[in-house]
């Protein structure tokens, strides 16, 4: 997939924690990116400065204003620059003195920029669950992974692996068949749902019918969400994003209307990261590392890849090429 198609979506970088008054280097659809913390919130502007192309992420903040570490340009939020220390004070700066500003928000615990004009807002939660005084929710981990962007959400999306990577922990080689479902489109992006029996895990026994939701709510943006019969709910959520166009730093959420108290959080992050460490070392040996969005390219069947091909339509509209199925 174009990362130039990607201009215009937001994408995290980091977690809030990660950005601070010290400069920090990340990378975000192959650009370089500076972010920092002030007063007034974060900012984030290509990692350049406009003089001689220096790493602006070598300098330093003060005072709210950014400094380059090679000859001391300072930059204000807005990337102007309000200081040249090699001319006499009260010199006149070019107007071209300006390090380039992308829009960034902090929104569910992690730092979001678009590079382009957005075509909309952040990601949301299916229902708000993040914001919910009866939910419990956290950032969990970050992952980079050596695939693209949408390799790992296709994966996260994807039903019938799960007897074989995550054979009792989340199917069963007993029950494989993938019952048909409907993936349709909802508020911009896709929903679908299953019911069935799963293995006994954490919170649930054996047998239990267990009614899985998937939101897909932005192009790497996705949301499982798993309520079982005694009401409880927990909601893993992935946002992918692509720092080249085959490599991926993936951000995992957690919410739960359970177990709500921090003290049970490592329990959820260890049983997440156990099912993440599976998943990568699959979708990291697949080939192409870029996911196809012409469905000529891969063999899929109809019922149980009936989300991949679904997403891969949805990429291949948003890439303005038509994702093709005979």
């Amino acid at each position: 997939m174009q990362l130039t198609s990607l201009i215009h979506h937001w994408h995290p970088i980091a977690s809030v924690s990660q950005v601070d008054e010290k400069p920090r280097r990340f990378t975000l659809l192959g650009e370089d990116l500076v972010a920092f913390r002030t007063e007034q919130g974060v900012s984030v502007f290509l990692d350049l400065c406009i003089h001689r192309g220096t790493a602006l992420s070598l300098g330093f903040v003060e005072d709210g204003i950014l400094h380059c570490g090679y000859h001391g340009w300072a930059y204000d939020g807005a990337g102007v620059c309000v200081e040249i220390p090699s001319l006499p004070p009260g010199s006149p700066i070019p107007s071209k003195a300006r390090a380039i500003v992308y829009r960034a928000v902090e929104r569910y615990g992690l730092v979001w920029v678009a590079l382009g004009e957005p075509s909309g807002d952040v990601p949301t939660f299916p229902d708000g669950e993040w914001d919910d005084p009866d939910y419990r929710s956290m950032v969990s981990q970050t992952y980079q992974w050596k695939t693209s962007a949408g390799r790992a959400v296709e994966n996260f999306m994807d039903i019938s692996h799960f007897p074989y990577v995550h054979e009792g922990i989340l199917g069963s080689r007993d029950n494989t068949e993938v019952q048909k479902h409907v993936v349709s489109e909802r508020n911009g992006g896709l929903y679908y749902f299953l019911e069935a029996p799963e293995p006994a895990t954490l919170h649930s026994k054996p047998d239990d019918v267990i009614r899985w939701e998937y939101f897909l709510t932005g192009p790497f943006t996705i949301h499982l969400r798993k309520t079982v019969p005694s009401g409880d709910v927990t909601l893993i959520s992935l946002a992918a994003s692509p720092t080249a166009e085959t490599t991926t730093e993936l951000f995992v959420w957690i919410a739960r209307n359970h177990q709500i108290d921090p003290s049970n959080d490592a329990e959820f992050i260890d049983f997440t990261h156990g099912i993440m460490e599976q998943d990568r070392l699959v979708v990291e040996s697949q080939r192409p590392e870029r996911i196809p969005t012409d469905l000529r390219e891969e063999l899929h069947l109809k019922i149980p890849d009936a989300s991949g091909i679904a997403y891969r339509k949805y990429l291949g509209a948003i890439q303005g090429t038509a994702a093709y199925m005979p």
